[in-house]
Parts: C-alpha cells; structure tokens; sequence
C-alpha cells in the first residue's frame, strides 16, 4: 500500500474501514432470496432490484477492484493514504486479499475467516495492532461491497426501522441489521441503512462498528456516485463521519473510500486467498507493535 503523511510524522496505515427476527438460512443458487416478511422484506426487495437484481449478484462468483482509502486525522494533523488490489470471492464470508500498489516492498494482506495475515516480501509481518488495523479494513471492504445483499447472506435480523425524510426533502426507508452473535464477516454490531425513496439505492448507513482503536463506535457513512459493473450498480465512493445516537454527524471526515476498475468472475483459485508459503528466514516485524493510536477528528467542521 502506498501511504503520505503530513504534519507531526508518519503513522501505521490505518484502515477505518468498513439485527426484529432472524433471517432464515442464505438461498441455494437459483433460489429466491430469503427475504425477511412484511415491509423490511419489500424495501430489500426493491434495493436488490435497484443494485442489479439478485440472480446477478447470485451469479458473480469473486470480485477485485482497486481500492484507494484516506484517512484524516486533523487532530494530529496526519493525512494517510492506502492503495491496493483487492480481491475476494463472494458468498464466501470473511476471505480476502490485497496486494500493494507502488510500494518498493511487496506487501500482501489477507483475511480467512478468523485468521489474519501480513507479508511483506514474502516474510510475515505479526505485530498484532498492524494485524487488526488489516482485518478491519479487509473485512469492513468486503461487507460494505455486499451490501445490500448481504444482508440475507449473513446471520442478520432484518426489521422495517421506518421513513425519514431529510433537510432536502429527500425521503428514505429505513432497515435496521442486527447480529444475535458477532461474526468474522461483519465489521459491527448493528446497522441501520438509508434506502432512497426514488431510486432504492442506499443512500447513507448509520452503524455502531467494533474496533479497538477506534475513539468512537457510532459512524454514518454516505454512499455517492453509483457506477455499473457487469450489471451491479455499486456506489464509487464512500466518506465516513463520526454519529451521536441519533445518527446525526458530529465531526469532520475521518475516512474516504473509492472502489475503482471493478472485475467480476476472475476464477481466482481458492489457493489465491490462502496464506502465502513464507522463506526459510525467521518472521521478523519491521518495529516491536506499539499499538494504534485511536483515531481522532474535530466537531467544528463536515
């Protein structure tokens, strides 16, 4: 990955990213979605329809994209950046890689299921703050691109959460997603998502995510500028605020993802996610882990 930081120093590339009845169990391949009853099951219906419709998604099998991740912190005055091939089969769960993108060094980042990894030139990286900096990132990655599908492909309880209508007069239909238990795929507790009232996309997401090195765990994220790939409208970009609980923005922009140059069906064989056979060399951390720094913002500006 390829990082800039201005003002006191560098730091560790930080990723910031990214439950009603129990959904049944994820449909088989060519089944009907399991969609959860009354108007919950009508709004998710209508976003399937409106990101490309479920038996596409069904259909894809893995997905890589290039990743670009900026994270502000204006407390500190630090601005990192963080490039990447990213790469994942779907309907999967938690299973995915990133290879680096214009580093002198070849870094590679891994997730599967409850195990996480770091290379770097092909000797193992094990300092446990690096490890769960990437895990959040990889994880929260792929949930946020699931979505909203994955909303019946992983344990959540769906419920209808009801209508908002916003400064602008644009008006959403509320989901609320819970989890009865955590999971290694989703990068928090609950989710409340915005679908809007005319085009059923997701317009923003309200959600208490779970991170150790977070300052706060209420975030909204805003989802802007859908493309179209290979039949899937995905949002581009993604910008994470600070939230109160009652999902108003409270700070100024923690973090901006862009999802770029989307690629369905590659065939990646399942060997391409597994951890990579390392040298004979010792694993050697670059520095002893010092831990993360809790990401901090400021509340005077949006």
């Amino acid at each position: 990955m390829r990082c800039s930081a201005t003002g006191r120093g560098a730091i560790v590339v930080a990723a910031l990213l990214a439950i009603g009845c129990h959904s049944p169990p994820p449909a088989a391949p060519g089944e009907a979605p399991p969609l959860p009853p009354g108007d919950a099951g009508r709004v998710l219906a209508r976003a399937f329809d409106a990101a490309g419709g479920w038996p596409r998604w069904q259909a894809k099998r893995d997905v890589a994209y290039v990743s670009m991740l900026t994270i502000v912190d204006p407390e500190r005055e630090l601005t990192t950046d963080s490039i990447g091939w990213f790469a994942a089969p779907l309907h999967a769960g938690a299973r995915v890689r990133v290879d680096s993108i214009g580093l002198p060094t070849e870094v590679r980042f891994g997730v599967d299921g409850a195990e996480t990894w770091i290379t770097s030139d092909g000797q193992p990286l094990v300092a446990p703050g690096q490890l769960a900096l990437t895990r959040f990132d990889l994880v929260s990655s792929l949930f946020w691109f699931s979505l909203p599908f994955g909303l019946v492909e992983l344990p959540f309880a769906v419920t209808y959460d009801g209508a908002e209508t916003g400064p602008d007069g644009t008006r959403w239909e509320k989901l609320r997603a819970e989890l009865a238990h955590p999971d290694p795929a989703v990068p928090g507790k609950w989710f409340v998502l915005y679908f809007d009232g005319e085009t059923g996309l997701i317009d923003h997401v309200f959600a208490q995510l779970s991170a150790p090195f977070l300052r706060h765990d209420l975030w909204v994220g805003r989802w802007l500028h859908y493309r179209e790939w290979d039949g899937i409208r995905k949002e581009r970009q993604r910008k994470f605020f600070p939230a109160d609980e009652s999902g108003d923005v409270i700070g100024a922009l923690v973090a901006e993802q862009f999802v770029e140059h989307v690629h369905f069906d590659n065939d990646y064989p399942p060997a391409y996610f597994d951890r990579p056979p390392v040298g004979l060399a010792p694993a050697t951390p670059r520095a002893p882990d010092a831990g993360v720094a809790p990401i901090a913002w400021r509340r005077d500006a949006r």
